[in-house]
C-alpha cells in the first residue's frame, strides 16, 4: 500500500480525534516509530492493523469505517492531485475513467501501485454498475471514494453491493444510482 494512503489515514484521524489517538493507535500495532512517505509502499498489513484499531477505538464497524475513509480520501487525493481530477467535467465522466486515466496516472506517479481492477457499466442515465476486482477486498473503500466523487460533482448517489468479495463473491458489484 501507498504511503499516500497512510497519510491520508491519518491526516483523518488527527483531524476528527488528534495526534495522541493517533499515537495511541500506532502504539497498539507495534508502528510507533513508523512514518509514512507518499510514494514509498509499505506491507498492506500495516494498513489493515490500523484500521482494525482505530475501529476497535472508536467502536465503529469496519465496513463504516472504511467507506468513510474512502470517502476522505478521494478529497484528499482530489486535493493533492487537481491536475487529474480537472480533466473530468462530471460525475459519471470521472467513474468512467478510472482504469482508463485515474489508474494511468496513478502508474506515472507511484512505482508498482497494484491497482484494482474496475470496471464500469452504464445501464441507465441514473446509475451505473462498478465492478471491482482485487485480493485486498478494500470494496468498502471503493465505496467511499464513490460517495466522495459524488459530493465532488454535487451528485447524490446510493450505492448498493449486488455481489461481494467478503461474502465469497470473485468480485464485488456495485450499483451505483443517482437520487
Amino acid at each position: 500500500m501507498k504511503g499516500v494512503v497512510f497519510r491520508a489515514l491519518e491526516d483523518l484521524v488527527i483531524e476528527q480525534h488528534g495526534i495522541q489517538t493517533w499515537d495511541s493507535i500506532l502504539d497498539q500495532v507495534n508502528l510507533s516509530d513508523r512514518y509514512y512517505l507518499g510514494p514509498q509502499s509499505y506491507p498492506d498489513e500495516e494498513l489493515f492493523s490500523i484500521v482494525q484499531e482505530i475501529g476497535r477505538i472508536l467502536n465503529v464497524p469496519l465496513p463504516d469505517l472504511i467507506r468513510g475513509f474512502g470517502q476522505y480520501l478521494f478529497g484528499y487525493l482530489a486535493n493533492s492531485h487537481k491536475d487529474i481530477v480537472s480533466q473530468f467535467d462530471s460525475f459519471e465522466a470521472l467513474i468512467k475513467g478510472i482504469d482508463s486515466v485515474i489508474h494511468k496516472e496513478v502508474k506515472k506517479l507511484y512505482s508498482e501501485p497494484n491497482l484494482p481492477s474496475i470496471s464500469v457499466d452504464f445501464s441507465n442515465s441514473d446509475s451505473l454498475i462498478v465492478v471491482y476486482d482485487s485480493p485486498r477486498k478494500l470494496c468498502f473503500c471503493s465505496e467511499g471514494l464513490i460517495y466522495g466523487a459524488a459530493a465532488h460533482f454535487g451528485v447524490t448517489v446510493k450505492i448498493e453491493h449486488q455481489q461481494c468479495a467478503h461474502h465469497g463473491a470473485d468480485k464485488c458489484i456495485l450499483l451505483v444510482r443517482k437520487v
